[in-house]
């Protein structure tokens, strides 16, 4: 009876072992481990001719604007302008009282006087060998002092009557007569408006084909205008990393007013570059990645990417002509998986 029971015993624990190794195989399955081959479409990366052009926001400049400032301490005498008006180069603005200023001029103009009489007769005991070459260099200081003082007395007289320096209309004004002025005290802003300018900024990447004369599409409800680039900012912003242009606009549209925004669509010289489609990219806090195919396993590369179109990326580097590039999608590629390419696109 004992034998016949462990004969049992035995083959029961046969048939365990034996189904235990058929669930370890069939779980292992085609390349160990529940590795899966992935199928994906792919492409090969080659060159195209990619025209492209930028979009953005400008804002509206003045030919000239300046804000004009009270550069002498003063008291308002006069007010010649009025708001929103047009003036010429040269034309009066203001006028702040000079009577103290005058006296000041008087007094230095009448010292000037004397003192270039003192150095004639200098110069002639000189000449004649009555005084020394000291007290000559002394009497000729004198001179140069009294002729500075002079001067700046006259300038400061000047300062008084404050004018137009180009053409152009002004805006509010903001002093009123009787009112004491400081230096640096806002009066009037003035400016002159033809020809209008546009100043934009571009993405460092398009700076080495920007240049002088190319043409600028600019719109603005819905109106178009033309403008071409004047000149080009010397170095890229620090904090943004961009370019800043200006462009000067043709004509005088009287709609457009200084200040105001626009959209701008510069149109650059088309290039040979390589595209990818949008989902054969991805992306991870390093930045833009690819797959590539290599020998049937998946290789992440990382890239740089340019423009994006509707149905390709452009890339700038990365990837060379020839690559077979995986079109991922939401396939579960991993770097150094097995795929398998079910189409070349």
């Amino acid at each position: 009876m004992k034998w016949i029971i462990r004969g049992l015993l035995r083959a029961s624990l046969g048939a365990l072992l034996l189904i235990s190794c058929s669930k370890s195989e069939s779980q292992g399955g085609k390349g160990g481990r529940g590795a899966q081959t992935v199928a994906v479409e792919a492409i090969v990366a080659k060159q195209e001719l990619l025209s492209n052009s930028v979009r953005g926001v400008g804002i509206l400049q003045p030919s000239k604007e300046v804000d004009i400032q009270a550069e002498m301490t003063g008291k308002v005498q006069t007010v010649y302008f009025k708001d929103g008006k047009d003036v010429k180069a040269g034309e009066y603005l203001v006028k702040i009282e000079d009577a103290n200023l005058k006296a000041i001029m008087s007094r230095a103009h009448s010292k000037l006087i004397l003192v270039r009489g003192t150095t004639n007769r200098k110069k002639q005991q000189f000449d004649a060998g009555a005084i020394s070459n000291q007290e000559w260099e002394a009497a000729l200081a004198d001179l140069r002092i009294a002729e500075a003082d002079s001067a700046e007395a006259a300038a400061n007289l000047q300062k008084t009557l404050i004018w137009a320096p180009f053409n152009g209309k002004l805006g509010l004004g903001k002093i009123h007569i009787g009112e004491r002025l400081s230096v640096g005290d806002q009066i009037v802003k003035i400016v002159q408006k033809y020809p209008l300018k546009v100043d934009f900024s571009v993405a460092d990447k398009y700076a080495s084909v920007l240049s002088p004369g190319m043409e600028v599409e600019l719109r603005r409800d819905a109106v178009s205008y033309k403008a071409v680039i004047e000149a080009l900012e010397s170095a890229l912003d620090g904090s943004t990393r961009t370019l800043q242009a200006r462009a000067i606009i043709s004509g005088e549209p009287e709609k457009l007013v200084p200040g105001a925004p626009l959209e701008f669509l510069l149109e650059l010289p088309p290039r040979q570059s390589m595209t990818v489609p949008p989902e054969a990219i991805g992306s991870d806090a390093l930045g833009s990645n690819v797959y590539l195919y290599k020998g049937g396993k998946a290789e992440l590369t990382r890239i740089e990417i340019g423009i994006r179109l509707v149905d390709r990326v452009e890339v700038l580097t990365g990837i060379n002509i020839g690559d077979t590039v995986l079109c991922v999608g939401a396939s579960p590629v991993r770097h150094g998986g097995d795929v398998e390419i079910s189409r070349i696109r």
